[in-house]
């Protein structure tokens, strides 16, 4: 899908590599092999993992790597569900914020979340794509250039199988157990003109 916004996690990168990456590294050094620091069904005790030193390991891991977004990315997950950060490492985190190159608005929003976190869970507003396919619908059915059903349906299947794909890497099983679920059928003649639709649409989303 590429990208649908300039903030935070609104990119296929951030999923696929870094917060997939991040989450490997943590699931080695926790010995748990479901672990995931991105909105985990557990917050409780995913938190109580990076509080107990997770968090810690973690950082040292990528600092030793040199991997920024990595450092970067671990801070904001984290802070996102209001883990205990030192103030020595959430000065670090900024150090490596103003040297690694970031959209401005993602980096605005690391560096807002930043700013005097006292360990309470931080909100960074950034839409998800089906939040970012129904806001720009609206704003062109607004300017008269109307979407039809059947493409806002084509978007939400095709977002929903692709963050299933992108949960099964993340479980690291190459053979789901059950197929996904098929694509809704759309009418004769529509999605020739609906997948072009979708290709300006996110090559409009996605323009520097």
């Amino acid at each position: 899908m590429g990208a649908w916004g300039y903030g935070l996690f609104q990119s296929d990168n951030e999923f696929d590599v870094v917060v997939s990456d991040i989450d490997e590294e943590a699931c080695k050094l926790s010995k748990d092999p479901k672990l995931t620091l991105f909105k985990p069904k557990k917050e409780k005790r995913v938190v109580k993992k990076l509080n107990d030193g997770l968090f810690r390991e973690l950082l040292q891991l990528f600092v030793r790597k040199e991997w920024n977004h990595g450092v970067i990315y671990l801070a904001v997950l984290s802070m996102q569900l209001g883990a205990k950060i030192p103030a020595k490492d959430l000065a670090y985190v900024h150090q490596t914020l103003n040297r690694t190159p970031m959209y401005e608005e993602a980096k605005a929003q690391v560096q807002k979340g930043l700013e005097g976190y006292k360990g309470e869970a931080c909100d960074y507003e950034s839409k998800g794509l089906v939040e970012e396919a129904n806001a720009s619908s609206s704003a062109k059915e607004e300017s008269g250039n109307d979407i039809t059903p059947c493409f806002r349906e084509f978007l939400t299947v095709n977002i929903n199988k692709n963050m299933e794909e992108w949960k099964v890497k993340k479980a690291h099983d190459p053979k789901p157990k059950s197929e996904p679920k098929p694509h809704t059928e759309l009418p004769r003649g529509e999605k020739d003109r609906i997948e072009e639709a979708v290709k300006s649409w996110f090559n409009f989303q996605t323009a520097p």
